[in-house]
């Protein structure tokens, strides 16, 4: 997809500022029909785009395991503010439930309420 940014950006241990930064800075490919906004529906195909990237041992779902063995402490505590997200309750993030799931950061940024995302809100929240 023309839209993927780089897979350095979207690793698992990536911070929220990072994906802020990083969508800002690709706002173009990721506003896939030119309206000069990011709609839900655009963003769900960034983070589909993302799992690949993030679920690093291709088992389908997001846990520790996808992290660095060296970051493990980290792991455990970015997983932790994701656990909303964990709708079947199993512990694991399935990729459905990171795609279709409650998306945080796009609410955060979504200053206005209004369910797109312009440049100015997203040059804001990358601050």
């Amino acid at each position: 997809m023309a839209f993927v940014m780089s897979a350095g950006a979207y690793q698992a241990s990536a911070q929220p500022q990072d994906l802020v930064q990083n969508l800002l800075a690709n706002f173009e490919r990721v506003d896939l029909n030119g309206d000069g906004s990011i709609s839900r529906a655009e963003y769900r195909k960034v983070q589909d785009a993302r799992w690949p990237q993030i679920d690093r041992n291709g088992d389908g779902f997001l846990t520790v395991d996808d992290f660095p063995s060296n970051a493990a402490g980290r792991a455990k505590a970015q997983l932790a503010t994701i656990t909303h997200l964990d709708t079947d309750g199993d512990g694991r993030l399935s990729q459905s439930e990171f795609v279709d799931g409650e998306a945080p950061l796009f609410s955060r940024a979504d200053r206005n309420g209004d369910g797109v995302l312009i440049r100015a809100e997203l040059e804001v929240a990358a601050r």
